[in-house]
Order: structure tokens, then sequence, then C-alpha cells
């Protein structure tokens, strides 16, 4: 079982990945890094995509948590007492993606790593992303993101271009533990 790698221990980060052939698309060996990038990403309490180039496989894959994506899609804020049960959004499988516009709008906005652990950062980033990439049944695919969902692919296509948000960030800061009482 694959594992996400710490940045100081994957020079797979700082490549530029390859694509996929699309006939390998839904081959053995990538239906598995699928599988396992999925378990990996579900056990992340606060990931809400992973790439490849983090544990160690520098290819054009990310996939996106249903949780960021039921994220993204909440227009009105949560009301305790409104609570709706919504059924689970599946993760999202992106191969080989290409960014295909990009607005020139930016906006700061707080970010993590899942292989930059205790530390975050301010990154300016587009306000609005469309991308076209392949999904796992080897399907091509357009989707336009605005807001949280942009952020995340822009952060995810520095990946699979050897960029850490660190690279961008105007301010870099520790994770403040928790306060016990």
């Amino acid at each position: 079982m694959r594992t996400i790698l710490p940045a100081d221990n994957n020079p797979a980060l700082r490549e530029v990945a390859r694509e996929i052939p699309v006939a390998d698309i839904t081959g053995a060996p990538v239906k598995k890094l699928i599988a396992q990038m999925k378990a990996l990403l579900s056990k992340e309490e606060y990931g809400v995509a992973l790439a490849a180039s983090q544990v160690g496989e520098p290819v054009r894959l990310f996939i996106v948590s249903g949780r960021a994506l039921a994220r993204n899609s909440r227009n009105a804020p949560d009301e305790p007492e409104k609570k709706i049960e919504r059924p689970a959004i599946p993760d999202q499988v992106y191969i080989n993606p290409v960014l295909l516009k990009i607005s020139r709008t930016k906006k700061e906005k707080h970010e993590g790593c899942l292989s930059i652990r205790g530390k975050w950062g301010i990154v300016p980033r587009a306000e609005k992303v469309m991308l076209k990439a392949y999904n796992e049944n080897g399907e091509q695919f357009t989707r336009g993101a605005s807001g949280f969902l942009a952020h995340v692919f822009q952060h995810e296509m520095d990946h699979l271009d050897g960029i850490l948000y660190t690279d961008k960030a105007t301010n870099v800061y520790d994770e403040k533990p928790e306060e016990h009482e």
C-alpha cells in the first residue's frame, strides 16, 4: 500500500508529471493507483484532494474528495436545525488534466498540503478555472469551478507541474497546536 510522502522525502513532487496514455487509463496499474489514492484520501480528516506525485508516482492524475465537492456545492450557510442529509458525493478522478481557462481575478486563500504537514500559507489563486481531463473510465470531460474548488484544482495542477504551494505563498506559518483546557 502506498503512503502520502513528505515533501522532503519525495523527489516526484519536484518533477513535471508525465501523461498517462489514454489506452492505459482503464488498465490494472492505473485502477490500482486510483483505488490506493482514494483509500489514502478517505483517511485524511482535512484532506480534500491528492495528486499521484504525492504518493511518489509522477503521472498526471489527481483525485478530489467527495467532501470537497460537497463543500463547494453548498450555497447557504448550514443551519443546525435544518441539517439535510444528502447522499455522499463520490470522489472525482482527473487524469491528464489541462487548464483551459483561468480568470484574471485572484483571491488570496488559506492553503495547506498533505505533503507539508504542520504548515499553512496564504496563496493568491485565480477565482475561476475550467479544465479538461479524463475520468477513470477513459472518458474526456470539461469542468468549470469557482471559489474553493477552483483553488483546489490549481493546487493539484501545481503538483503535476512540480510546484508546491510554498513556492507561491505570500506567507507561510506553522500550524497552531489546538489549545487544551
